[in-house]
C-alpha cells in the first residue's frame, strides 16, 4: 500500500506510487505555495476503486499528461473526462527516450555495452529544458487560471518528466533552489520499493549479464541529472523567470496571475480531512 505524507496528513492507496502535494514551501515575498492546488503522481492506468474514490475527493479538475501518445495507449488512465476531470495532453517526447525503448530488450538479452543510462538521462534532461518550451509554457497558463485548479501533472513513474517540470514550477513562484530538490529527490523515497522490484525483474531477464549499477541510472533521479540544466538555464537567462519569458514565450502578466493563485499567506491556509486544501482568493 502507498502513502501520501502532506503536512502530517496522510492518504493511503492501493496501487498508486509517488503521489504528493508540491505545495507548502516558502515562495516570493515570505509567502507559501498552498496546499490542495498542484499535485504530482505517476501514471494512473492502476488505480483502484478506493484510489479513484480518494483522488476525486481532492476536487481535481485538471489533468497534465506529460507522456508520449504510445505510453497513453498502451497504459490508458483510470481518470478522465468521464470523471468531471479535463484532461491535457503534453506529450514531452524525445529521441534519447524512444531510443531506449527500441533498444532496451537488445540491451537486457545481450548485455550490451554500448548503452550508456547515464548518457541517455542526461539529454533526456538537456530535452526538457532547451526542447520542450512550449509544453511548458502550456503547464504554465493552465496554471494561471483559476478554474483549472487543482491540477495533477503526471509522466509515467512521475518522476524525470514530472519531477523537472514541478522543479520549474517551484523555482518560478521563488522557492529555494535547494527545497526544490529536496522535492525533486524525495521521488527516489516514494518509489524506491517498487523501483527495486524492477530492478530485480529486470537482471533476471538479463540472467543477470546486467549489473544493478548499469540498470540504476534509469531507476532513479540524482541531482546531477536536474542541477546541469538548472545551471545551464541560469548561465544562459540569468533567471528562471527571463528562461520562462524569453525561451517559452511567457508574458509577465501570465506569471504574474500563477503567482497570485500558488502563493497564500499562512492564514490562507486551513487544514482539512484528509488532506490540506487552501482557500482560493
Amino acid at each position: 500500500m502507498k502513502h501520501l505524507q502532506n503536512n502530517g496528513l496522510e492518504l493511503k492507496f492501493d496501487w498508486l506510487a509517488n503521489f504528493r502535494d508540491v505545495g507548502g514551501r516558502s515562495g516570493y515575498d515570505g509567502e507559501r505555495m498552498g496546499f490542495g492546488l498542484v499535485f504530482r503522481s505517476e501514471e494512473l492506468s492502476k488505480l483502484s476503486k478506493e484510489d479513484i474514490n480518494k483522488i476525486k475527493r481532492l476536487g481535481i479538475k485538471t489533468i497534465c499528461d506529460f507522456r508520449t501518445d504510445a505510453e497513453r495507449k498502451s497504459k490508458v488512465s483510470r481518470l478522465n473526462e468521464k470523471h468531471g476531470i479535463k484532461v491535457i495532453a503534453l506529450s514531452m517526447n524525445d529521441k534519447s527516450r524512444e531510443f531506449t525503448r527500441k533498444e532496451f530488450f537488445r540491451f537486457l538479452v545481450m548485455g550490451t555495452k554500448e548503452i550508456n543510462f547515464e548518457d541517455i538521462m542526461h539529454d533526456m534532461y538537456k530535452y526538457m529544458a532547451f526542447q520542450c518550451n512550449q509544453e511548458l509554457k502550456q503547464m504554465i497558463e493552465l496554471l494561471a487560471h483559476r478554474e483549472n485548479y487543482p491540477i495533477l501533472i503526471h509522466c509515467t513513474g512521475g518522476k524525470d518528466r514530472t519531477g523537472f517540470m514541478s522543479a520549474i514550477l517551484q523555482l518560478a513562484i521563488g522557492i529555494n533552489y535547494e527545497e526544490v530538490m529536496a522535492d525533486y529527490l524525495h521521488s527516489n523515497n516514494l518509489i524506491g520499493p517498487k523501483m527495486k522490484k524492477l530492478e530485480n525483474v529486470l537482471r533476471w531477464i538479463s540472467l543477470f549479464r546486467v549489473s544493478s549499477a548499469r540498470l540504476r541510472p534509469v531507476l532513479e533521479v540524482r541531482r546531477e541529472y536536474l542541477q546541469p540544466v538548472y545551471e545551464a538555464i541560469i548561465q544562459e537567462y540569468g533567471t528562471i523567470e527571463n528562461y520562462l519569458q524569453t525561451a517559452c514565450g511567457i508574458s509577465t502578466q501570465t506569471l504574474k496571475s500563477m503567482r497570485a493563485l500558488l502563493l497564500v499567506s499562512d492564514d490562507k491556509i486551513i487544514k482539512e480531512e484528509p488532506y490540506a486544501r487552501i482557500v482560493l482568493r
